[in-house]
């Protein structure tokens, strides 16, 4: 089987999107998912070059990978100019195993040693439902290896120098009351996800006012607040400990926070 790697330009921009979201049922979340999305790709491609690569097989797009510089993203207060972020690759499940996801990141890394920008790649890898072949897995496969120090999914791939430890966020408690969903638009599930961490803190309290900042566009409070992750969640100026994929820990969080208030 031929796969063909290809950059994302602005003549692949539905090719891109429909690798993710071809399958997927039509929403209002997913549909301002997507256009989110878009918009973040256009951004990207006019101020970096190209954020992702696309793999083809039989003129098909069947693969991606999305990719940025960690002094890409704006609400970092001190972001590493020597660090590429991978923040997610997927093949469509019929084709996993074949060589599609090998062919992208080893493009990729091509790149990045041609151009000697970066010392170092970084992911997380996650593993959703649904996705086929585990992220963390294949990630381990290419040569990344678990930060010291770090989570099992934080992963590392070094081009030069040493490995370093991860950097977690910490953000700080602010004076306020309601809740704020900071998030990136780099993901057409993001409304998705953003939709039901709504729904879960408003079957706490139904009239709580909640608010949500795409801090790749806003990325001034979310900067002075010290966010380094994609996506934090604040209740009544409290930062969330929990995810929605841990919904009970999630929805008890945010009674202790509203009760607590």
């Amino acid at each position: 089987m031929k796969v063909r790697v290809e950059n994302l330009s602005e003549r692949l921009l539905d090719d891109r999107i429909s690798v993710c979201g071809e399958d997927q049922p039509d929403s209002p979340s997913i549909r301002r998912g997507i256009e989110e999305k878009k918009h973040w790709l256009q951004r990207m491609l006019r101020e970096q070059g190209p954020p992702s690569k696309l793999a083809y097989v039989d003129s098909k797009p069947v693969g991606h990978i999305q990719f940025y510089s960690e002094s890409s993203i704006p609400y970092l207060e001190n972001p590493d100019p020597k660090t590429l972020h991978v923040m997610c690759s997927f093949v469509r499940l019929a084709l996993q195993n074949k060589g599609c996801g090998t062919a992208l990141f080893k493009s990729l890394l091509e790149d990045v040693k041609r151009e000697g920008r970066f010392d170092r790649i970084e992911t997380l890898g996650f593993d959703p439902p649904g996705c086929g072949f585990p992220q963390t897995t294949f990630w381990k496969k290419m040569g990344f290896q678990q930060k010291p120090d770090g989570l099992p999914n934080e992963l590392e791939y070094v081009v030069n120098g040493e490995p370093t430890t991860p950097q977690h966020s910490q953000p700080r408690s602010v004076d306020e009351r309601g809740a704020k969903i900071f998030y990136a638009p780099t993901c057409i599930y993001t409304h998705h996800f953003n939709d039901k961490m709504e729904e879960t803190i408003r079957s706490v309290n139904a009239e709580i006012p909640v608010e949500r900042i795409n801090m790749w566009e806003n990325p001034d409070e979310a900067k002075t607040r010290r966010i380094t992750s994609s996506s934090c969640v604040y209740v009544n100026g409290h930062p969330m400990k929990h995810s929605i994929f841990e919904l009970e820990n999630f929805k008890k969080e945010i009674q202790t926070l509203i009760s607590d208030s």
